[in-house]
């Protein structure tokens, strides 16, 4: 293949993965990201200096810059961008459309609706007297949410009317919108899947399970492959993720899945067109024996990565992972590492701090200190591999 030049927009931890993926298959990577101390920009080929959160800005930056493909990994943040640049600039990718969808919670439930995707009860709130009637129409629990952000910034759940009210205003603290959606809480088994659509065929479906730290919502700290599930429950996420992907309109890229699971029925809650961040671009390529990265960069590139997939593929992994955090707040003096370097069972240990960093009490995916990521023959021994890889790690505040 002749060497091309692919446009990452996002220059954080969760795109160096793939920026290196890209350099690794021959490529000239650029990244695109407000100016920062961005590790994406010390991996990059070349840099370019946009709020890949403007489209236009995006566009024209990957119109002058020539490039061949855009994509991203691990972040919603250039979603809008890279759909509108893919369709003004004829490159392969999700379309301007699907991104947007993407990108809105709201819009997001109306096409689940209309649609027929399961997903829970909702209405959109503006005001207090609007908070009042969704309480009124719908059941508690609630939870209340922020449509234009990303992790578990803006969502809050509420139990009764005060919590509701004091979660409406701390949602309409953080948004950039003069609403936000309230819907029915669903209290069962949170997971999630992996999945990839090229040509509008869905490659795969990966159901993988959470772990997760408990704030003002499950917030996800790991994932683990694979995640035991029986042959309804298999089918109904399969045909949901099929379903949701047709109504947002996604094509020509991973895809990142969240679901629910009660009382026998699986519920999506949302799905975007990317990869889906803490390890889950590790876990896919353990799982299925492929490199993940390789399959974004083909569809990119307008290449079909059916045939890659299929040859390379293998039976299927198990593996484990979880981001590294602190339970309080300080200055890194240290890190101590006491895992061997040669473990068969250990794919990854990463650190995005370094002493003298300042650390934060966990309370958001932002607070991560670091990662590990294991593989092993089955879930169980994954577990122990991890847990025994982690006790083996200390962060030392002063």
């Amino acid at each position: 293949m002749d060497k091309k030049r692919i446009m990452v927009l996002g220059a954080g931890r969760g795109q160096v993965d793939l920026i290196n993926a890209i350099k690794h298959y021959g490529h000239t990577a650029i990244v695109a990201s407000i100016p920062g101390t961005y590790p994406g920009f010390k991996a990059a080929d070349e840099t370019c200096y946009v709020n890949i959160a403007d489209p236009q800005a995006v566009c024209q930056a990957a119109k002058e810059l020539h490039v061949d493909a855009v994509t991203t990994a691990c972040l919603d943040t250039g979603i809008t961008a890279l759909g509108y640049t893919c369709e003004q600039l004829g490159l392969s990718g999700l379309s301007a459309g699907a991104a947007t969808l993407s990108g809105d919670k709201l819009l997001m439930k109306q096409a689940f609706m209309d649609n027929g995707v399961s997903t829970a009860r909702y209405l959109c709130v503006h005001s207090e007297e609007e908070l009042s009637a969704a309480q009124r129409s719908l059941h508690y629990p609630l939870i209340v949410k922020a449509i234009d952000l990303q992790g578990s910034r803006g969502i809050n759940i509420a139990h009764d009317e005060k919590e509701l009210f004091d979660g409406f205003h701390n949602t309409m603290q953080e948004t950039g919108k003069d609403y936000c959606i309230v819907e029915e809480f669903i209290e069962g088994y949170e997971f999630g899947a992996q999945a990839f659509v090229y040509d509008h065929e869905v490659l795969f479906v990966m159901p993988a399970g959470d772990i997760t730290f408990r704030g003002n919502t499950n917030i996800p700290v790991g994932h683990y492959v694979p995640l035991a599930l029986d042959t309804d429950m298999l089918g109904q996420v399969e045909k949901e993720v099929k379903l949701a992907i047709k109504a947002i309109g996604l094509n020509n890229c991973a895809v990142n899945v969240d679901m629910i699971y009660k009382d026998g029925r699986v519920y999506m809650i949302e799905l975007t067109g990317r990869i889906g961040a803490n390890c889950l671009p590790q876990l896919t390529s353990i799982y299925y024996g492929i490199d993940i990265y390789k399959m974004i960069i083909d569809a990119a590139l307008g290449v079909n990565p059916k045939s890659y997939f299929n040859t390379h593929k293998k039976a299927p992994s198990a593996g484990y992972a979880k981001m590294l955090f602190s339970d309080q707040n300080g200055v890194l003096k240290a890190i101590v590492n006491d895992n061997p370097k040669e473990d068969p069972a250990i794919n990854e240990v990463t650190f995005f701090v370094q002493p003298g960093d300042t650390v934060r009490r966990f309370t958001n995916s932002r607070d991560c200190l670091g990662q590990i990521v294991v593989n092993g023959a089955d879930a169980e021994a994954c577990q122990k591999a991890l847990e025994r890889a982690e006790k083996k790690i200390q962060f030392m505040l002063e």
